[in-house]
């Protein structure tokens, strides 16, 4: 199932804002990484928990070296096998809208 990936940081209205677009249109998402659902996509490098501070530090360096995003929220359209089909950063509602229609929802 063609889905989103998404990543956010805390206090970011354009991120509270792309959740809340996904989900009114009832799309499809993921905002947990390798399928821990107690561990969220939420990118924090000032977080006190040392061990989601490096990960964050971490997922910053690989986003930008791969997609060269800029801001977050990073938004990425994936296929049942893990495929971008797109992605962009930033609060889009006609990107998602777009994909919503064409994922045949």
């Amino acid at each position: 199932m063609v889905h989103a990936v998404l990543y956010t940081k805390p206090k970011c209205v354009q991120c509270r804002m792309t959740k809340k677009k996904l989900e009114a249109l009832g799309f499809p998402y993921v905002d947990n990484y390798y399928g821990d659902y107690h561990e969220d996509n939420s990118i924090d490098i000032t977080s006190s928990d040392e061990r989601k501070r490096n990960w964050s530090i971490k997922k910053v360096e690989k986003l930008k070296d791969k997609y060269q995003i800029q801001q977050l929220p990073f938004i990425k359209i994936v296929d049942d096998d893990n495929n971008v089909l797109d992605s962009w950063n930033g609060f889009l509602p006609g990107k998602i809208t777009e994909w919503y229609g064409k994922i045949g929802q």
